[in-house]
């Protein structure tokens, strides 16, 4: 049975060294990952709290994350109420999600964000539709979920010219349905990876960031999943294969996120 626990004996180090390890069979929640149970991950304070402390130990620092450090926004229109939808732009404080085709309120509350945006110089994130022909743009903003939006490689440099930062998010996911859209194979990380060095070939380096999305409880190492430190310890080493340097390495993770996060 899919949940039933595994325990498998294992010799780490030397002999005397056992060490019993728990195997949980997940596939389950790698095709299913929006099931009730893989969404409650505000109950894994101590799962999450390791996961940082492996982030630190693979010479990870600061972590910058969306939902609980930064604004959250009112996301798309299907979880607008009525009262989001009968405000003013002005009224407006936090933004924002598309869907597609756009809704009246989801264009609301990006003009409102434009508006922020310009009084405070602030940074900007625009969580992109889940349909490659619906990108849209503002200046200065991060665009992501581009591994899941955008796969033809002409189409992608269109977009680049913008010189949006382009935001590759979903390292460590790999799934076989996407849920949001059937139509959409989503990329490995070995893909992702060979279209993050197609953008820097072709002159956008100072353009990429690259992170993890992690919202559920699968994506973490007591379940499975990849934590925070996925990045450092295995798509680094990647990256520096497929003609990327050091130093491109090091903007994708470090300098474009610092100049994206720098109020002006």
């Amino acid at each position: 049975e899919i949940f039933n626990l595994v325990q498998v004996q294992a010799l780490a180090g030397p002999l005397k060294d056992i060490q019993r390890l728990v195997l949980k069979p997940l596939l389950f929640f790698i095709i299913f990952f929006f099931s009730h149970e893989n969404l409650l991950l505000l109950q894994e304070t101590s799962a999450v709290r390791e996961a940082l402390r492996e982030h630190q130990k693979a010479g990870g620092g600061t972590i910058r994350e969306n939902t609980t450090q930064e604004g959250a926004g009112y996301y798309v229109d299907a979880t607008h109420s009525e009262d989001i939808r009968k405000m003013t732009v002005k009224k407006v404080v936090y933004g924002i999600g598309c869907s597609w085709p756009i809704m009246d309120s989801e264009k609301k509350l990006l003009q409102a964000t434009a508006h922020a945006h310009i009084e405070l110089g602030c940074p900007v994130i625009i969580h992109l539709v889940w349909n490659p022909g619906a990108a849209d743009d503002i200046s200065k903003a991060v665009m992501s979920h581009l591994d899941r939006t955008i796969f033809d490689n002409g189409e992608l440099l269109e977009f680049a010219k913008m010189r949006n930062n382009l935001e590759y998010n979903l390292f460590g996911t790999e799934m076989l349905n996407y849920a949001y859209n059937l139509e959409v194979d989503m990329p490995s990380d070995s893909q992702r990876v060979r279209l993050v060095a197609f953008l820097v070939q072709e002159g956008y380096e100072d353009n990429i960031v690259i992170v993890h999305d992690i919202h559920t409880k699968n994506r973490l190492t007591k379940y499975g999943g990849q934590d925070y430190s996925h990045i450092l310890k295995n798509i680094v080493a990647k990256m520096l294969s497929r003609v990327i340097n050091q130093t491109q390495v090091d903007k994708t993770l470090i300098e474009n996120s610092k100049r994206w996060l720098t109020f002006k």
